[in-house]
């Protein structure tokens, strides 16, 4: 399957306002990572490694049996994951309590992003126009607290910054006929205001933990891109 279909299938399966239990298939049955930090994670975090399982190489395999489970499948068939959103509907089965394991495969935590990851980039246009709306306004958040290098932006942000803050105002403010940030602003304009986010972030961190989960993990998929293939 096409990598770009399969994460549009992903995307489809997966619900990001979803909490999911991390579910690992080991010879003896499914098993949980002993930390308690890593038996759960959040919706994007699940998208981000499908993601990197369908960019990797060779490309992994994401599908689906119920609901409110997802399977990944690494293309070297050494990993298999289930994630299990952790509120299931009330006519559906809640997911059989896993036992734990001492250790974790080989890769898993490459693939989940909590370590490196030698793995292909992802391109830009893997990027929804919400993904963008959400980097916009981090580049925003970014921009009000430090300086815009300008050796790294391109000379129109400055007034991408503006026409963003008064969108975001607008709406936040609850004024009537606000616009839209992605109907405000076109695509390529957004993608503009991702890359000096991408900028900012890499030029100071987020030292004052004004982002949130979300927009941290959005900048560390885009920064893929610089990724050598």
């Amino acid at each position: 399957m096409n990598p770009n279909h399969a994460y549009a299938t992903a995307r489809q399966l997966i619900d990001l306002d979803a909490d999911y239990t991390v579910h690992i298939r080991t010879a003896t049955g499914w098993t949980q990572p002993t930390d308690p930090d890593h038996r759960e994670l959040p919706g994007l975090d699940v998208l981000l490694a499908a993601r990197r399982l369908l960019r990797a190489r060779p490309a992994g395999h994401v599908g689906s049996t119920h609901p409110d489970t997802l399977d990944m499948h690494t293309g070297d068939g050494q990993l298999w994951l289930r994630f299990a959103a952790t509120t299931p509907g009330d006519n559906d089965p809640a997911p059989a309590e896993p036992a734990t394991d001492d250790r974790a495969p080989e890769g898993l935590w490459r693939l989940l992003g909590l370590s490196g990851s030698s793995l292909v980039p992802v391109a830009r246009c893997d990027l929804t126009d919400s993904d963008l709306v959400t980097l916009a306004r981090t580049c925003l958040t970014l921009s009000q607290t430090h300086p815009v290098p300008q050796q790294v932006v391109p000379p129109e942000c400055a007034m991408l910054l503006e026409r963003l803050a008064t969108s975001a105002e607008a709406l936040d403010t609850g004024l009537p006929g606000a616009p839209d940030i992605d109907d405000a602003l076109l695509r390529t304009n957004l993608l503009t205001l991702a890359d000096t986010a991408l900028a900012l972030y890499r030029a100071h961190g987020d030292p004052d933990d004004l982002l949130g989960r979300p927009e941290v993990l959005l900048l560390a998929h885009l920064a893929y891109d610089d990724t050598p293939p």
